[in-house]
């Protein structure tokens, strides 16, 4: 990644680090687990980790004679995943490092040609080119190793969606590039063409449910304009049009029941590494 967009995705995720574990991603690190099933003495990878949401309950299933290492770009983040593995007992591995380009770290178990799994939940969108970091990853999977990773389902987060729509008429744009993401097969095709073999792709369930009321959007604009991913529409410069569009554009795709429903799901695929 680019020094500027490793600034900006370590700064949104610092501020973030307190409150993220009060989210849906605690029950997508379970789903994580449940798709991935990390066996006892299994060597495990997770990448853009976080607050340690998965690496944690990936050690639970290794044990002792597992190895675990998770890696973030974001102190913050890693902080609190600290703080839980101390509090935990855990002798998982936090770095921080961008998960881009692995190249010259030394996290490999002893005697080990890779890792048997390699997990990265809800990341490979922030990524400037995920095709090109999932290839690096699968040299860091021994053969028969699997990579675990998801992107978000298309429209899905009502807040991004109406945002991204109206992004041209206010010369923003969001902080990650999901137009790749149209279907499951969207993640498919990336990982094959980046040398893995997709076992499955698939819908996940929805991990929180959550109504946005037209009556409701104004206030529904200005709690995302709050959040560190979406800051630069709050910008005073342009705020009042971007809520004006935001509103306009809220009411229009809920029609009218003057209600749309935001479904935190996932795309999440299983692959191979021959």
């Amino acid at each position: 990644m680019s020094a500027s967009h490793v600034t900006t995705i370590q700064s949104i995720y610092d501020e973030r680090s307190e409150h993220y574990d009060n989210s849906h991603h605690g029950a997508l690190a379970e789903a994580y687990i449940r798709t991935a099933e990390p066996k006892e003495g299994e060597s495990v990878l997770d990448l853009a980790c976080g607050t340690g949401l998965v690496s944690l309950l990936a050690e639970e299933r290794v044990g002792q004679s597992g190895h675990v290492v998770g890696i973030d770009i974001s102190d913050g983040m890693l902080d609190v995943a600290r703080r839980k593995a101390q509090q935990a007992g855990s002798k998982a591995t936090f770095l921080q490092h961008d998960i881009s380009d692995l190249t010259g770290l030394d996290i490999l178990p002893p005697g080990s040609d890779g890792f048997d799994l390699i997990t990265c939940a809800a990341a490979l969108v922030l990524l400037p080119n995920p095709e090109q970091a999932i290839k690096h990853w699968a040299t860091w999977l021994k053969p028969g190793g699997r990579l675990v990773t998801d992107v978000a389902a298309k429209d899905v987060h009502v807040p991004s969606r109406i945002l991204r729509r109206i992004s041209d008429q206010l010369g923003q744009s969001l902080q990650w590039d999901e137009s790749w993401v149209q279907s499951e097969q969207s993640l498919a095709d990336l990982i094959t063409k980046a040398g893995l073999s997709a076992k499955t792709v698939f819908l996940t369930e929805s991990f929180q449910d959550r109504e946005y009321k037209v009556s409701d959007a104004g206030e529904a604009f200005e709690k995302a304009v709050t959040s560190p991913m979406f800051r630069n529409f709050g910008d005073p410069a342009i705020k009042d049009e971007a809520k004006r569009l935001f509103i306009k554009k809220l009411a229009e795709e809920a029609g009218p029941s003057g209600v749309l429903l935001d479904e935190a799901k996932m795309y999440m695929g299983v692959a191979y590494k021959s």
